[in-house]
């Protein structure tokens, strides 16, 4: 072999030992999506829910959708309930899910994405019993002997985890299906409360007619929401071109205007019901400012 060539080869592998980096591909390269990415949702509306021609609509879908064009992902919705959903997503069954509140136990089987939007947990009372109860703190639920209806998928903030077993104990704990199921048990004045997301409930609600809810003091959690990825069928790489996205998304005002356009949605459906059905508390408008400051 002639000199040249072999000082020219150890040239290159001496290049290659300094600067690895540039023997691999870099992480902006990482191919995200080699197949379709199954994504689990139930219906919450305006988050996330399926319309009469079976598609996936709310303010999360449309944020996951735009995330999947950034980097160049094709995405399959898979509507399922939110129980299932978690074991489907343990074995790899669903590779993401949307809307997620970053716990301790979920980090067993999933990867959690920077935060993209956040909540709050609030409790509400039926409109027209607003002036029959006052509560101001948390421990008044107890002190009144007031029966809290909580849907059985979510969470509610450490005061309602910690006080789980003393509402059941004193009979105060009401469970139900869904969100949904919440408001017409309350309309039968099966519960006095209902616990449930700031932007979410009262929209649920206004889909009821007649139904208003009267948001109470407490604010029981303010959340950071999060994508989760499956371990399973997911990989780390693929959590940070995800990040990469909800980053380059926020610096742009992407997020922010796709998240205002849905308040807005949102306002005017509650509007809308309050027109037919009489006067609406106006502090809703209140409520469907989220905290877009990161």
């Amino acid at each position: 072999m002639p000199k040249c060539i072999v000082q020219f080869s150890h040239i290159l592998l001496l290049y290659l030992f300094i600067f690895p980096a540039w023997g691999a591909p870099s992480e902006a390269n990482f191919p995200v999506c080699l197949n379709p990415l199954n994504v689990g949702y139930n219906d919450w509306p305006p988050y996330a829910w399926q319309d009469v021609q079976g598609e996936a609509q709310g303010l999360d879908v449309e944020l996951l959708r735009t995330f999947a064009e950034f980097l160049g992902c094709e995405i399959k919705f898979i509507n399922v309930p939110a129980k299932r959903s978690h074991q489907m997503l343990k074995s790899g069954a669903l590779d993401m899910m949307m809307g997620a509140t970053k716990i301790i136990e979920r980090e067993e089987y999933a990867f959690f994405s920077e935060p993209y939007r956040d909540e709050e947990v609030r409790l509400f009372v039926l409109d027209e019993k607003k002036d029959k109860l006052k509560l101001d703190q948390w421990q008044d639920i107890f002190t009144q002997k007031l029966r809290l209806l909580v849907p059985v998928s979510g969470w509610y903030g450490v005061d309602y985890e910690e006080s789980r077993e003393r509402l059941a104990k004193e009979n105060l704990l009401v469970l139900s299906p869904d969100a949904d199921k919440s408001v017409q048990m309350l309309t039968y004045d099966r519960a006095d409360l209902i616990i449930g997301d700031a932007m979410a409930m009262p929209y649920i609600a206004s889909q009821h007619q007649g139904v208003r809810l009267l948001v109470l003091n407490p604010i029981l959690d303010h959340n950071s929401i999060h994508l989760m990825l499956s371990k399973q069928s997911m990989s780390a790489q693929q959590l940070a071109q995800f990040n990469r996205a909800i980053k380059a998304l926020t610096t742009n005002g992407e997020i922010a205007r796709i998240v205002h356009k849905w308040q807005q949605i949102s306002l005017a459906q509650q509007t809308k019901m309050s027109n037919q059905h009489g006067p609406f508390n106006r502090l809703y408008a209140g409520l469907l400012t989220l905290d877009l400051a990161r």
